[in-house]
């Protein structure tokens, strides 16, 4: 049985390897266009991305040829690299430019093949098989075992049956198949303009699910995200955020409540949409400093990309299904929107009244009406609307 799976997933290979040289012309020009923009934001690794896509097209022309050897190709690739770079692969930069590489290949398929809307099986199989071969070495050498823990976290959040049961597998899989203490997972809304939080681990529930921040409080999040929308659809690279000192980046508010000290801030992504959905904080628990980890990187950005696939597909539609009030029932006025469009950017009853020219009773009235409507147990879970939509 083994040798028989063993050819069939020969056959994948080859498969993918067909495919692509049926539409080389319009691959070739696809990477040339993401070389370019590589060129145009300056990005050091370049020559990463040249030489993987000269490797590539190699692979095109052997198929052209009839001279197909796969694994002869595969093996290549690794002792050229060290020839060429006089060093092992860094794992982030291989699985970045290999996401380059691979969405622009879907790119091109999905305009072409019917089930290849998002992902063509072999295709992904190819690229994940290079990326295999090309950090064998280096991860025997470093004794990486990160893998294992990729394995472990998507045997665990594939088990999420909803929104609900996705986002604790979520976040109860990063504090505990990762070497941290506590984790909590925020969704991006209002165009990534506003961080709203989900779930926490070793975190109270309530007290993170109050959370609704704007962005551009949090500057090194933000530059991040202004980066990410300066990139091409394809170019984006989701790569965790690590805070040495949390009082430096952090709103004090949430220094203080939380304790936080160091922290990582991992995106929760879907790389072959160029979407970013929100992201998970990591620390080591209250007032505790740690030092970056580099090595933790692989795993992290797997995660991330696993979490964001599994929440794409619920986000839309389950989480109508919590123990929300359903959207159309609710109807607030243009004041009412105003005065919990400002609530969601953390602006205190105080501060709410002073922009809209209201006395602090007026709006703490309002507050009450819109707590009984959105079915509110305390003022907090006001951010709910946001989730639900209300807030545009």
């Amino acid at each position: 049985m083994s040798k028989s799976l063993n050819y069939h997933l020969d056959s994948l290979l080859n498969d993918a390897l067909k495919i692509l040289s049926n539409y080389q012309e319009d691959l070739l020009r696809e990477w040339a266009l993401t070389l370019q923009s590589l060129k145009n934001t300056n990005k050091k690794s370049v020559a990463v991305f040249e030489f993987i896509s000269e490797y590539l097209v190699r692979f095109l022309r052997s198929v052209n040829e009839g001279t197909i050897d796969i694994y002869q190709l595969l093996n290549e690739i690794q002792d050229d690299w060290l020839a060429h770079f006089q060093r092992h692969p860094e794992p982030e930069a291989i699985f970045f430019h290999l996401n380059l590489l691979e969405n622009a290949a879907h790119k091109v398929l999905k305009s072409r093949i019917t089930y290849s809307s998002k992902l063509h099986p072999s295709i992904h199989y190819l690229f994940s098989k290079i990326s295999e071969v090309m950090l064998f070495q280096s991860e025997k050498e470093n004794h990486s075992i990160w893998k294992d823990a990729v394995i472990l976290f998507n045997e665990w959040i594939i088990r999420s049956q909803n929104f609900q049961e996705s986002i604790e597998n979520i976040c109860f899989g990063f504090g505990y198949f990762l070497p941290f203490k506590r984790s909590a997972l925020f969704k991006f809304t209002n165009k990534e303009s506003v961080g709203v939080g989900l779930y926490g681990h070793h975190l109270k529930n309530e007290e993170v699910q109050a959370i609704a921040e704007r962005i551009t409080n949090i500057p090194v999040l933000n530059q991040s995200l202004v980066k990410l929308k300066s990139q091409g659809h394809e170019m984006k690279n989701f790569q965790p955020i690590y805070i040495p000192l949390a009082e430096n980046d952090i709103p004090q508010k949430y220094v203080k409540k939380f304790e936080l000290n160091s922290l990582i801030i991992v995106p929760i992504y879907v790389p072959e949409e160029g979407k970013i959905i929100g992201g998970v904080v990591l620390d080591q628990g209250p007032g505790t400093h740690f030092t970056l980890d580099t090595s933790l990187f692989p795993a992290l950005m797997k995660f991330g990309q696993s979490s964001g696939e599994l929440l794409s597909k619920f986000i839309g539609a389950d989480i109508k299904k919590k123990d929300l009030p359903e959207k159309e029932s609710i109807s607030l006025t243009p004041r009412e929107t105003e005065i919990i469009k400002l609530l969601a950017d953390g602006a205190s009853t105080a501060e709410a009244a002073l922009k809209l020219y209201l006395s602090e009773f007026t709006v703490r009235d309002y507050i009450s009406n819109i707590m009984k409507r959105l079915n509110a147990q305390n003022r907090t879970e006001v951010a709910k609307a946001i989730r639900m939509g209300i807030i545009k």
